[in-house]
């Protein structure tokens, strides 16, 4: 790609990504409102978010993302469907946040197999935080099933250094020994002259237990940690921070047969940090681009539209709108809950709940809601059950009981819901804007 140019084309489509970006180029004349970075409307690349065993709340930040970019051909994916092939027609597979070692867990060997022939067929993986652990080389069970990328990290000790505060979030166990995380939230990372980051200087992301990366020279590095923010919070001595983090790489792209793996240590689809979701965005832009990916045209639809829409929507908002009391109460409580090796907070309840609560009212604008047979049902029920489980949670712990059984089973239900949710909303906002509405 020529890097005079400031424009990028994707399927007949010119993208001003440079101006988007606020990068090197001439961008002062740019407002810069959604439609100039929507995708043609009959090219679509399909994307899928991985929200199966191990993934956190973090996978619904990839669909805020691709929600507000107006990108709709997106699926929703747990290990159960990688496992089956389900990810072989996808252009695009997303890992977020979450307890790598039960992401490689639930995936499995079969899993491993199904996700490296999907790279090596053409696929793009991007994966972030937990989703950039995965495919790194490592000697561990079962995370040596996916070692994919030949990149070391630099947050790993056999003897853990003194923890400042959030000692609940500062390590976990690797084998023998520990991987730590020095800092969190926000810091800035320095971007190199590599295609597609090119277009920008430097960035600002939150980091919250990602990679500080040590590549092989297989690994192309795309951005480094350049340095702390007046936003990052220190969980170990400053020095040492520095020491583990800075100049390490934060973005490393690798390809793999016909496709290629970008590892985000960072969270860049964090929906508050507009300028990194934009150069994430760009990557899919560009990597699809190269390979002529993405559908020509929409794909047969096989959904119909349930008539009683109204009432369908009705019920749900009634259920979420008791769970989202009892939610925002729990967010006072001095309380957290560790499942498997993530922490949980009662804000992270409310962060499932607006993520549907705030998609009910765009669906209530739409002529008509695409399901699957019994998703209407399942979703209703599963609904009312969400509010009895939150308002049982609130009792057992003004109660003084031990709510960790129940915080666990509550997470599953609303990582359940959230994904029949979220796939019943991209199917249809991909009917309206493939029908005109």
């Amino acid at each position: 790609m020529n890097k005079s140019h400031n424009y990028t084309t994707f399927y007949g489509l010119s993208v001003d990504i440079l101006g988007a970006l606020g990068g090197r180029g001439n961008t002062s004349q740019h407002d810069h409102t959604k439609e100039q970075y929507d995708f043609c409307r009959d090219h679509y690349p399909s994307i899928g978010i991985y929200s199966g065993g191990g993934a956190s709340h973090s996978w619904l930040w990839f669909v805020d993302l691709f929600d507000r970019f107006g990108l709709y051909n997106v699926h929703l994916i747990s290990e159960v469907e990688i496992k089956s092939g389900a990810i072989e027609p996808l252009d695009v597979l997303c890992v977020s946040g979450g307890d790598t070692f039960r992401i490689a867990e639930s995936l499995g060997k079969e899993g491993s197999e199904t996700l490296r022939a999907f790279v090596e067929g053409g696929g793009i993986y991007i994966g972030a935080c937990a989703g950039a652990y995965l495919p790194l080389k490592s000697s561990k069970q079962p995370l040596n099933l996916f070692n994919y990328v030949d990149t070391k990290i630099a947050n790993v000790t056999k003897s853990l250094p003194q923890a400042l505060r959030m000692h609940h979030k500062f390590s976990t166990p690797y084998g023998c020994e520990f991987i730590f995380h020095p800092v969190r939230d926000a810091v800035e990372l320095s971007i190199g002259d590599l295609p597609p980051f090119y277009s920008t200087a430097s960035v600002v992301a939150p980091l919250y237990g990602g990679p500080p990366m040590i590549p092989s020279s297989q690994c192309e590095v795309l951005a480094t940690y350049k340095c702390f923010t007046d936003k990052t919070v220190f969980l170990v001595d400053r020095d040492l921070a520095a020491k583990t983090v800075i100049n390490k790489a934060a973005v490393v792209r690798k390809e793999m047969g016909k496709g290629v793996l970008y590892l985000f240590g960072p969270h860049f689809e964090h929906p508050h940090y507009r300028q990194a979701n934009k150069l994430l965005l760009k990557s899919i832009y560009w990597e699809t681009n190269e390979r002529k990916k993405g559908i020509e045209r929409a794909r047969p639809f096989s959904y119909q539209p349930i008539s009683n829409s109204r009432d369908f929507l009705a019920q749900l908002k009634r259920d979420l709108s008791n769970s989202r009391i009892v939610a925002t109460s729990l967010e006072m409580l001095p309380v957290y809950w560790i499942i498997g090796r993530k922490v949980y907070e009662p804000a992270k309840i409310r962060e499932f709940l607006e993520a549907i609560w705030k998609r009910i009212h765009r669906l209530e604008k739409t002529e008509n809601i695409f399901l699957k047979d019994l998703e209407q049902e399942y979703l209703q029920s599963l609904g009312s059950r969400l509010r009895d489980l939150v308002r049982e949670l609130k009792r057992s712990i003004d109660e003084g009981k031990d709510t960790s059984e129940l915080a666990a089973i509550l997470f599953a239900d609303l990582n359940r819901f959230s994904c029949m949710f979220c796939n019943i909303y991209f199917r249809t906002m991909m009917a309206a804007s493939t029908m005109g509405e």
